[in-house]
């Protein structure tokens, strides 16, 4: 038995040298690329013992590093550090959090003479070569080996502000980088699937390619490791979550064979849930681990006064979608239902976060104190798992424009300080007096990437590509477009466009049938829309 890689290799050249010492002819490595060993060749770099190069690729890339070796030397020890930031690239296991979790980045190995090997696995933008020897080390091409699946967007979206495009593309850039063999959280770290922080990174999927079997590879394994009546991965809302991809992924792509094939595990966690709902609409999970938090929505909730709000919202909004496909499916939605129903009567809200009041409004909408916190200080409270949660929120009471223009200031804060795709976590708190990740940061600044963050994610071990940042692309797709699905795989939609500020966009969202093309412009203060519908869609008035 054998399972079959269909991921390509892509060699990329080094776009500039941003370190050296004891190196010669260095520029040559930003040249040709011929990927074969010549003898006698005089065209080489030379790094002198002691020596180091740090090279930049120019965006974060999955995979590793190939070199091409020279005659002159009997094997060179050298020392490889791969780093999302260069100031990771340059630090040392242990140091501010820097860690070969997952994927080793810091190695070293020896690269024989007349050699030509690849070694690596891991995300990274920046590499850096020491050679720990006395004798000079000679090569000829050191390219990055960008492993990636070769597939093309389906989904599109482009608009009148160039900001907002850059998200948009980074945000895509950033969950295909994690679209591996399986569905990754991250590349660097955290290479699992994790349902819980899955939902994000679907969404964004389904507006890029509509079905994929990444995403029911991720559904179907995950059910196998973890049967009921275990939480999946020891975390009660991640089972929700589960419950909810499963839903959004039926809902958007048609595919309601592989959802009934789910049913006798669906049923399995709504019994667990019926155990863990009071007749007063409260929750409280049954067989918790206490692993993180009974209430485990994020790390930046964990110990959250009124977190159990923000569960009882995802498991309510939960619980009507899947009560919705057993429907569809023709199968008995009343386990779901009656949960619910006791859920709808307890709508108490003591929630201090965006992240707990937006999970809150998905169940309970947006009102009251959930209101409030959402529509205070900007984009200070966002986190790049729970952005696109709060966004929704705000176009929910006709803040579509507000929400726009926080995404701009909160993945736009990431982009200024050389971002190319977007994080684990991120604080706009972070911008004051530090500096940039694609140069040594300059005296009296801070380093952005090793000073912030905590809980699994302190310093350097944080992850600069991290599939659950890719909000903005769902958001754009649905919100803006305005494309909504009536009906399974899209067989009827509408179509209720809001520019949200902008002058024009355009874009294309995939369904079962094919792309739907869309192109909308201001004007005055109406919208126009034109779009064009495969065959086999019903547009809806």
């Amino acid at each position: 038995m054998y399972m079959r890689d269909d991921r390509v290799t892509e060699y990329i050249m080094p776009v500039k040298i941003s370190g050296e010492k004891a190196a010669t002819d260095s520029a040559r490595l930003l040249g040709r690329f011929e990927g074969q060993i010549y003898l006698n060749d005089k065209d080489c770099c030379t790094l002198s013992g002691g020596g180091y190069l740090l090279l930049d690729f120019g965006r974060e890339l999955h995979g590793g590093v190939r070199i091409i070796t020279e005659d002159g030397h009997d094997g060179a020890d050298i020392r490889l550090r791969f780093g999302e930031s260069v100031g990771e690239a340059c630090s040392d296991i242990g140091e501010n959090g820097a860690t070969n979790d997952h994927s080793p980045r810091d190695f070293r190995v020896t690269a024989p003479r007349l050699s030509d090997l690849t070694w690596g696995q891991t995300g990274f933008r920046f590499v850096r070569i020491d050679n720990l020897g006395k004798d000079d080390y000679k090569f000829t091409n050191i390219v990055a080996a960008y492993v990636h699946r070769g597939e093309e967007y389906k989904g599109r979206f482009t608009c009148s502000d160039p900001l907002v495009n850059k998200i948009y593309d980074t945000a895509a850039y950033t969950l295909y980088l994690n679209m591996q063999n399986r569905l990754w959280d991250g590349i660097k770290r955290d290479r699992l699937v994790w349902t819980g922080d899955m939902h994000p990174e679907v969404k964004g999927i389904l507006s890029l390619y509509g079905a994929h079997p990444l995403v029911e590879s991720a559904l179907k394994e995950s059910a196998e490791h973890n049967p009921a009546p275990q939480w999946i991965t020891g975390i009660p809302t991640y089972s929700v979550w589960w419950l909810a991809v499963l839903c959004d992924y039926e809902w958007y792509t048609g595919n309601s064979d592989f959802a009934a094939e789910r049913l006798p595990y669906v049923y399995a966690v709504l019994d667990m849930l019926d155990k863990s709902v009071s007749a007063g609409g409260e929750v409280d999970f049954v067989n918790a681990e206490e692993l993180f938090d009974k209430y485990f929505l994020n790390w930046e909730t964990c110990g959250e006064e009124g977190r159990e709000c923000g569960a009882r919202g995802l498991l309510l909004w939960t619980l009507e979608k899947c009560a919705a496909m057993l429907v569809r499916l023709k199968k008995d939605p009343a386990p779901a239902k009656k949960i619910a129903a006791r859920l709808s009567a307890n709508n108490s809200f003591a929630g201090r976060s965006k992240a707990v009041a937006a999970l809150y409004a998905l169940g309970y909408g947006v009102h009251g104190g959930a209101k409030d916190i959402l529509t205070a200080g900007g984009a200070e409270g966002y986190s790049c798992f729970m952005s696109s949660y709060i966004m929704n929120a705000l176009a929910d009471i006709g803040q579509g424009e507000r929400a726009v223009r926080e995404m701009k200031e909160f993945y736009g804060g990431m982009l200024s300080r050389g971002a190319t795709t977007f994080w684990e976590s991120f604080d706009l708190s972070w911008l004051k007096g530090s500096g940039r990740i694609d140069e040594p940061t300059p005296q009296g600044l801070k380093d952005i990437h090793c000073t912030f963050g905590k809980y699994c994610y302190n310093g350097y071990r944080l992850s600069l590509c991290h599939g659950w940042a890719c909000g903005p692309v769902p958001f754009l797709s649905e919100r803006v477009l305005g494309v909504k699905f009536t009906a399974p795989g899209g067989e009827r939609v509408k179509i209720c466009p809001d520019l949200m500020g902008l002058e024009y966009a355009e874009g294309a969202v995939p369904t079962k049938f094919g792309k739907i093309e869309i192109r909308l412009k201001k004007k005055g203060d109406k919208v126009s829309a034109e779009y064009d519908l495969p065959y086999g869609i019903t547009l809806e008035k």
